[in-house]
Formats: structure tokens, C-alpha cells, sequence
């Protein structure tokens, strides 16, 4: 299947289209376990990915390497690993390990995993670390104080920038200039969200409105700052959705019957979403290429 798809690729032919997908899509992982939450190389020409396998014994689950066109697959990490964020100076990779309680960076091409939060910091399920787009620090989710917190890699501080009773303030990112974070605000009792732009001073929080009555969470922003994806819940699943970053109506971009669609992360030059669907029968990783112009004249 993997060879058949690769010769697709390369002589023109159409490739898997299914769903309500805004564009076609075509799958890059094939792996009988679990593979989510791409994340792509600044320079675009790699993805690294999570594996996970509950009933794993060779030591395969962790981080995996891959490009965009399938070849050159490699495991980077060994170890429970999520929600993995490559660094903007293409050096490091930053992830939840230990099935989510602490955070760790390896270097991009494979290393020593390493531990440099505060051993005070309160990590569990995951505290989706996100980079700064200058790359000095890391915003995360702290469980203990319910808080959205960073860590600035260059000087060791930790700073609290906001919580809110009942709330969870789960990154998706930071905004194209550094000033802000991008959260899902989940209500603790309802799971419900929104989508909120937290300024790194702590002091702002900005609503952004969006018109789907039953968004989740998953942000991703265009490499561009001007589109946002986002997950949306659909009776039992979860499909993804594109808007305006200011807010407004948003689009299906991948949404397929009784299937999961989710995890959506931008090519740098913001003209492929790779992301995570269970459309072929497992979590595997999937590749749509997009064209911003035509979203654009869609949303109007």
C-alpha cells in the first residue's frame, strides 16, 4: 500500500479523498499502532510524530521521523512521548513524556531526553509545550495550580501568566509575534471550550469568537497568523475546522463520518496540514495541501 501510494505521489494520480475534506488527503503513516500530533520541521522537509502502543515490547513507541513524501522513517525517541513541538531554530524537540507527567526536549536528530522544569512544576497528561516563536521559551499547562505557565530557557524563570476557577488553559501555540498565547479554555465540568489570546504579561485575555457552538481544542495558527484551525466535536467525534484568526465562521476542512480528524499542524510555508484521522481504520498521520488564497474566498 505504502509503494502504491508513493507512485501516486510521484506520476499525478489521485490520491484518498473521503469526507467533507476541504481538499484531498493522503495518508503518510501506515503503522497498526497509534500515530498523532505531527509537528513539522522549520525548513519543512521532515515530520516527527508520536507512537503509541500500549502493548508495546521492542521499545517502538516514542517519536518518529518521517518527510512529507514518506521515505526516510526513523525513530528518534524510545519512551512514551505526546504531543511533540519542534523548535524554531530546527535543534530540539519538546514533548510530553512519562505518559504525560513530565515534560522533555531531545535534540532534533535524536538524543538523551532531558528534564528542565522545576522538579515544583506539576506536569500530568500532558502539559502541551509550545515554543516561542523566538525560541527561548516554552508555554505549558500546570496542573496543580491549574495555570498557563512558561519557562524561558535562557534565563531558568517560570512565570505564571493565568488561570481561572474550574478553567483549563490548554496551549495551542503562540501568536506569530511573541506577545501571546493561543489557549482552549475548558470548563472543567462541561469539557466545553473557547478559544482565548492570552498576553504573555498575563494581564489581557481576548475572546476569540468562533461560530461553532461545539469547539474542542487542537489549535494550530497558519504560518501567516491569519487562519486558525481547530478541533470540533461531532456527535462522538472530532473534526477540524478553519477560520478567520480573528474569529468569524469557520469551514469543514477534515471531517468524515464516524471518524476522528484532529491534531492539525501547518507546513511552514503554510501550504500543507499534516494531521491525525482514524479514517482508515486507525490513528494514522495524514497530509493535506491547502491554498490560503481560496480559503480565504470561501470564508467571505
Amino acid at each position: 500500500m505504502k509503494k502504491l501510494l508513493l507512485f501516486c505521489l510521484a506520476i499525478g494520480l489521485p490520491v484518498i479523498s473521503a469526507g467533507q475534506d476541504m481538499y484531498s488527503a493522503r495518508q503518510l503513516t501506515f503503522d497498526p499502532a497509534q500515530n498523532g500530533f505531527a509537528t513539522w520541521a522549520p525548513d519543512g522537509k521532515s515530520i516527527v510524530y508520536q507512537r503509541t502502543d500500549m502493548r508495546d515490547t521492542l521499545g517502538k513507541n516514542g517519536l518518529w521521523e518521517i518527510a512529507p513524501d514518506g521515505t526516510g522513517l526513523k525513530q528518534i525517541f524510545s519512551g512514551l512521548a505526546e504531543h511533540p513541538r519542534w523548535s524554531p531554530d530546527n535543534r530540539y524537540i519538546v514533548f510530553d513524556a512519562d505518559t504525560g507527567n513530565c515534560i522533555g526536549m531531545i535534540p532534533a536528530r535524536g538524543g538523551d531526553l532531558a528534564r528542565f522544569l522545576p522538579d515544583s512544576v506539576t506536569i500530568r497528561n500532558g502539559g502541551l509545550p509550545c515554543w516561542s516563536p523566538d525560541g527561548s521559551q516554552v508555554a505549558f499547562l500546570e496542573i496543580k495550580g491549574e495555570s498557563l505557565c512558561t519557562y524561558n530557557l535562557d534565563n531558568q524563570e517560570l512565570k505564571s501568566l493565568f488561570r481561572e476557577d474550574g478553567k483549563l488553559p490548554l496551549p495551542g501555540g503562540w501568536w506569530n509575534d511573541g506577545k501571546s498565547i493561543l489557549v482552549a479554555l475548558m470548563d472543567r465540568q462541561t469539557r466545553r471550550s473557547t478559544i482565548e489570546r492570552i498576553s504573555v504579561e498575563g494581564k489581557e485575555k481576548t475572546q476569540i469568537p468562533c461560530q461553532h457552538d461545539n469547539f474542542y481544542r487542537y489549535l494550530a495558527l497558519s504560518p501567516d497568523g491569519s487562519l486558525l484551525v481547530f478541533g470540533a466535536v461531532n456527535g462522538r467525534y472530532v473534526g477540524l475546522y478553519i477560520m478567520s484568526s480573528e474569529g468569524g465562521p469557520a469551514l469543514p476542512l477534515a471531517v468524515t463520518e464516524n471518524n476522528h480528524n484532529e491534531g492539525a499542524a501547518w507546513s511552514p510555508d503554510g501550504r500543507h496540514i499534516a494531521f491525525t484521522s482514524t479514517r482508515s481504520g486507525n490513528f494514522d498521520i495524514w497530509i493535506m495541501d491547502v491554498d490560503i488564497d481560496e480559503i480565504w474566498e470561501k470564508l467571505q
